[in-house]
């Protein structure tokens, strides 16, 4: 080994000291001693979400008792079947059901019977009063005298009320015992054709008679003698015959049944916003009953039903919001930073519309969130947990479809007004941009629904200061959040990349080799994002702070040194603990200066897991001249964790490949793409990339992307003349 020809006083060849090795253990170890933390975060976000819905969703109450004169008008905050009505009108649908009618064979055939029976009796009684086999006087036969007629007739009433049970007229029997033969026995078929046909027939006591007339003129009608007789026909039949119609309780207890059901399924409705008690009115036992429906009435008790189901859906909008998560933004889940800005940034506008929801019900400040949620974690997580919220906050403006409508379309524009925000001045665009959308969605509303003046007024007025009022405290608060919470949103991006920032000042004078590369790295990163559409401004300051660990010992890195390289004098394994220490110093020095996490963890992921091949190589050399076997070659690894997001592998990427083609001399394109491709294969083969996200695509457009830069880089200037040439042509 070369001798040191100068002290190492500020080169550190230790493995590093019990402190700094266990903040690297717990770096590696940071889920595994936070892994009940962030289940316990979500637990107890869940239950306070559940609280301020409960508490949001629950109307103003009154102190009011059965018999009181109501000294409020009071309104329904939401729709509610009115039960007493429904039942009062199911019920009279009920009484108003005619009695079920079943047609009796029995009564028919008695009646039938009983025709037959008179008819019997009377041409028995014919032939005994004129003494004659036939059924009536003729010429020539025996002429009772009156008295005989008479007693004859008497007699025949009492044989028909004892017979048939049955009260006749006595001109009634007197005319029929008078018939000649022919005409009793025309009378007699008459009679019984008709009573076969009538009886037939559904009869009640209303339409007995009606029918008995119609039938007897029908058969009278073609009768060419004794036609008279249809008055006596008509006469007699409503005597034998009775109604064949008899009551079935049955079936009237199932259609009045029928109609109580049906108006009980389509109950009464008193829609939301309908006057249920007017100042002065007496409350009822009813009217009682319907606010307590309405949780309109002062009660220490908890409706655990309208609890349960709240808490049902937010489980189910928690269960989503976790899912997409874990796809999209798994880096969120767990206890950390970044998961408290998500957290508490939803939890602001819960409160506030807990309080807003019931009285102004397009007031909930739900664009809150979706600024601050679009700056920090970008459009598409906006867009869901905005749409999420706005369910959630649905049970605190009466599931108002206004709401709804207003909101989802002011918290698109939102998040699409503040993704990528780069200028102040874009801030007051977007408060104008919400205010206008949600003036034109609240009126358009109010003019399909036909709303009052006020209402129209209330509604516009109320979505319009709640989105400007929302935009202007999100803004507001952002730096907030970035002090407690150390997030990062774009106008702290844009202030940490100016020249004029301490630490990169600093980087600067100390270390100015670092410097220049990381200008190199920032701008390759830069457009590498740009190419496959990952946040370009976040590579670009991560960039530049990638390497601020290098400031512990600048003059152990190459790009800082002049003629002088201190790791001639060390072993290689002592060169590689110094060297694969440096992300790690980054990281701490970065959150010492409470740099935004992004920027963090670029800074300690982008050297990844990968060997120092400069240094094994050496290493490998030299236990091959001593005859040694060849060295672990994890001893000369980097030991930080792997990229987690596209923009630290773009980082890793630009960081190899400006280290790479400035160590090689490359001058021109072909050779600078032929340095690339063994870096890209490199950290392939020792798979670098496999938590970043990045597809084999979009390494090729990282690769286009830097060629463009280089292609400008290795641009050759005109050749100016010489000094002496210039003045001669000045």
């Amino acid at each position: 080994m070369k001798e040191n020809p100068q002290p190492l006083r500020d080169i550190k060849t230790d493995s590093g000291s019990p402190e700094e090795k266990q903040t690297t253990r717990s770096l590696k170890d940071k889920k595994g001693l936070f892994k009940w933390s962030g289940p316990l975060l979500l637990i107890l976000s869940f239950a306070l979400m559940t609280l301020l819905v409960y508490v949001g969703s629950r109307p103003k109450t009154y102190n009011l008792h059965v018999s009181d004169a109501s000294p409020y008008d009071i309104e329904a905050p939401r729709s509610i079947v009115n039960y007493a009505e429904t039942h009062r009108r199911a019920t009279e649908a009920a009484a108003l059901v005619p009695n079920k009618m079943t047609q009796s064979q029995e009564v028919s055939d008695r009646s039938l019977g009983r025709t037959r029976s008179f008819l019997e009796i009377v041409s028995a009684r014919r032939k005994q009063l004129y003494r004659l086999q036939n059924d009536g006087p003729e010429e020539g036969d025996y002429r009772p005298s009156n008295s005989e007629v008479m007693a004859a007739t008497t007699g025949l009433l009492a044989e028909i009320s004892e017979k048939l049970e049955k009260e006749a007229d006595l001109q009634l029997i007197l005319d029929i015992l008078q018939m000649s033969n022919d005409r009793f026995a025309v009378f007699s078929n008459n009679v019984r054709s008709s009573a076969d046909v009538i009886m037939r027939q559904p009869l009640d006591e209303l339409s007995i008679g009606e029918n008995i007339r119609e039938e007897v003129e029908t058969i009278y009608k073609n009768e060419s003698f004794y036609r008279n007789d249809k008055n006596l026909a008509v006469q007699l039949l409503g005597v034998l015959l009775e109604p064949n119609v008899i009551f079935n309780q049955d079936a009237t207890e199932n259609a009045r049944q029928d109609a109580f059901n049906n108006v009980q399924q389509n109950p009464i409705m008193i829609n939301r916003g309908t006057r249920i008690v007017s100042e002065g009115d007496i409350i009822t036992d009813e009217t009682y009953a319907l606010l307590m429906g309405l949780n309109l009435i002062d009660a220490e008790n908890i409706d655990y039903q309208i609890l349960g189901g709240q808490a049902l859906l937010l489980l189910i909008l928690y269960s989503l919001a976790i899912i997409y998560l874990r796809f999209a933004q798994p880096q969120l889940l767990g206890f950390n930073r970044e998961m408290l800005t998500l957290v508490i940034s939803l939890l602001i506008p819960m409160a506030f519309s807990a309080y807003l929801g019931q009285s102004m019900q397009l007031s909930p400040p739900v664009y809150f969130s979706s600024v601050l949620i679009s700056a920090y974690f970008g459009f598409e997580t906006s867009l869901v947990m905005s749409a999420l919220l706005i369910v959630a906050v649905m049970p605190m403006v009466n599931f108002n479809p206004a709401f709804l409508l207003v909101a989802i379309l002011g918290c698109a524009v939102a998040a699409l007004f503040t993704q990528n925000i780069t200028r102040q001045d874009n801030f007051a665009k977007l408060i104008l941009a919400i205010s206008c959308v949600n003036f034109m969605s609240s009126t358009a509303y109010s003019f399909m629904q036909r709303t009052t003046a006020a209402s129209f007024g209330v509604a516009v007025a109320s979505s319009v200061l709640s989105g400007a009022s929302s935009v202007i405290a999100a803004i507001g608060l952002m730096p907030l959040f970035e002090m407690i919470f150390n997030t990062v949103s774009p106008l702290r991006l844009i202030e940490l990349s100016q020249p004029g920032q301490p630490l990169m000042r600093r980087l600067f004078v100390e270390a100015p080799g670092t410097s220049q590369h990381s200008m190199m790295v920032a701008n390759l990163a830069d457009t590498a994002a740009e190419a496959v559409g990952a946040n370009a401004m976040i590579c670009r300051v991560g960039a530049y702070y990638h390497d601020i660990g290098k400031l512990e010992n600048p003059l152990m890195f190459t790009e800082n040194q002049q003629g002088y390289n201190p790791h001639d004098y060390l072993t290689p394994e002592e060169s590689t603990r110094i060297i694969t220490r440096h992300p790690e110093d980054s990281y701490k020095l970065g959150k010492r200066l409470n740099l935004p996490m992004p920027v963090l963890r670029i800074a300690l992921e982008h050297h990844g897991s990968t060997v120092l091949q400069y240094f094994y190589h050496k290493a490998k050399a030299e236990a091959e001249r001593e005859g040694r076997p060849d060295p672990n070659p994890d001893l000369y690894r980097y030991h930080t964790p792997l990229p987690s997001s596209r923009e630290s592998a773009i980082v890793m990427l630009a960081d190899s490949t400006e280290a790479a083609v400035k160590s090689s001399g490359s001058t021109n394109l072909k050779e600078a793409e032929e340095v690339m491709r063994n870096v890209l294969k490199i950290k392939n083969e020792q798979n670098q990339f496999k938590n970043s996200g990045l597809s084999y695509a979009d390494v090729e457009k990282i690769m286009q992307a830097f060629l463009q830069v280089y292609a400008g880089h290795f641009h050759e200037r005109i050749k100016y003349p010489d000094a002496d040439s210039s003045r001669d042509n000045q």
